[in-house]
């Protein structure tokens, strides 16, 4: 479909691969100069600001926004105005020897230069005049990363001291739950009864987490203990970090909240669970990303499972 926006004498051209993005070619006539974007730290605030109020962060995804952007406004040696696809390579390039840094660091840049392309009339370095994709995704690594078992939860729900930890493993284990939704759990979103607790996942989009029987043990008595007013376990990231880190010292289990994703995903795999109700229940927006958080899932499990056509 042709775009019949006019600027002057000429139209924006895209192309079949980019009209989305956002990247104008301006007629020479009465088309209104591209706003100097100077003031980076202003620029990145907009940026997420209306990302906040358009699509909604949680607390992580600002983080991340702000630390990745940060670090490439810091570096970046041109005028914000005068960016192109060599800066943008070149600033990725620093990261080779880190895949998924460097495709992380690849996804927030895409995102912020198509609202600058749309919001300041500002060239796109990732796409052409035509709307074709010129910098390609990096390559991530198909390494199985380090995965949570359910002996390891256990090892590490005996090593905790207090109730309140205990829970907390327990239901990152049992839930899948992410970090930025764990630490924002509030007393009132917990249904002991129904074994559910109402959670804020990526973009604001509202779900649930499930959990079993023991976690809402675990659950009962942190609620009689520690009768926390508000916030469920009174953490921020940080907090849930520096615990996990703690318990990982003191057990020799590497420990971080997406190890439990990871495990989560792989144990309802070898349960028997398709990858539509996982995907459900771990709140993931395609089944890609379970087959990429299931990964420990291997031939001899599927093996194990196997039954005879002919018998």
């Amino acid at each position: 479909m042709v775009n019949t926006e006019v600027f002057g004498i000429w139209g924006p051209r895209r192309g079949k691969g980019g009209g989305g993005e956002g990247n104008r070619t301006p007629g020479p006539l009465h088309a209104k100069p591209a706003p100097k974007v100077s003031d980076r730290h202003e620029l990145l605030e907009s940026f997420i600001s209306d990302k906040n109020s358009t699509k909604g962060l949680t607390v992580r995804g600002e983080e991340w926004l702000r630390e990745t952007l940060s670090r490439f406004l810091s570096w970046l040696p041109v005028p914000v105005e005068d960016v192109g696809r060599t800066n943008i390579v070149d600033f990725l390039a620093l990261y080779d020897a880190k895949p998924w840094r460097k495709h992380s660091f690849y996804r927030a840049l895409r995102s912020f230069w198509k609202w600058v392309s749309i919001n300041h009339e500002q060239p796109n370095p990732f796409i052409d005049r035509f709307g074709n994709l010129v910098i390609e995704a990096p390559k991530t690594p198909n390494d199985v990363l380090y995965t949570m078992t359910p002996d390891s939860v256990k090892s590490l729900i005996a090593a905790a001291t207090t109730t309140r930890d205990k829970a907390i493993i327990s239901l990152l284990a049992d839930s899948g739950v992410r970090r930025g939704e764990l630490t924002s759990i509030q007393v009132a979103d917990l249904d002991v009864e129904r074994r559910r607790i109402k959670v804020q996942g990526k973009g604001g989009k509202e779900g649930y987490l499930v959990f079993g029987s023991a976690t809402g043990e675990l659950l009962t008595r942190h609620l009689l203990e520690s009768r926390p007013h508000e916030s469920l376990f009174g953490l921020n990231f940080h907090g849930l970090k520096s615990m996990l880190r703690r318990l990982g010292e003191r057990t020799g289990i590497k420990c971080n909240a997406h190890s439990f994703r990871r495990g989560f995903a792989t144990e309802l795999r070898r349960k028997g669970l398709s990858e539509l109700d996982i995907s459900e229940l771990g709140r993931w927006s395609s089944l890609v990303m379970v087959k990429r958080y299931s990964r420990a899932y291997t031939f001899d499990d599927a093996a194990e499972r196997y039954k005879p056509i002919v018998e």
